[in-house]
């Protein structure tokens, strides 16, 4: 996840133009079970500009990034450009890992159209649909994962510059597991 994180992160950088040295996303690498929500957690889900939810069965399943996502969720975008498409979350669920069973998305989910990389080879965008970005870097699809990473980078500058999410403060108190109760 790590190097999917920096390659996606590089491509932004490129893209939405940050100051060098500035690290334009954020990645808890932290939070395990019965842990508290660390400042910096609550500051990054309370200013982000644009939320990559990495989805698999785990990250379903994890009470952290069902918070994260209702964290995200409850703060309101504003376009900020008229020629702005109309990305009412700036959520971008990005398949990371497909589930291996019959699998019900949770409502959440649901109403967030997921990602779909457009403009690539229909074998890419295939074998991205089939194996995730997890498969693509198990299976050493180097040329379809690098692809695939550019045009999700894309699409964060894109929403990046065209939409603002209004900063918010959390406690995790204030915050539920979305996706509580529609484990599958």
């Amino acid at each position: 996840m790590k190097k999917f994180f920096d390659d996606l992160s590089e491509n932004v950088a490129e893209m939405a133009g940050s100051p060098a040295g500035a690290d334009p996303g954020f990645m808890d690498r932290s939070m395990q079970s019965g842990t508290r929500w660390t400042p910096e957690l609550l500051h990054a889900v309370g200013t982000c500009q644009v939320f990559v939810a990495l989805l698999s069965a785990r990250y379903l399943e994890s009470m952290w990034c069902g918070m994260e996502w209702d964290a995200f969720s409850q703060r309101p975008v504003r376009v900020y450009r008229e020629s702005a498409s109309r990305h009412g979350t700036c959520i971008i669920p990005v398949l990371w890992a497909p589930p291996v069973r019959d699998w019900q998305w949770p409502e959440a989910v649901r109403q967030v159209q997921r990602f779909s990389p457009e403009g690539l080879r229909d074998t890419y965008i295939t074998q991205y649909r089939k194996d995730g970005i997890f498969g693509l870097c198990q299976m050493g699809r180097r040329a379809p994962y690098q692809a695939v990473v550019f045009r999700l980078a894309q699409l964060v500058a894109e929403i990046y510059y065209t939409h603002r999410v209004e900063p918010r403060q959390f406690v995790p108190e204030q915050l539920r597991n979305i996706f509580e109760g529609e484990r599958r």
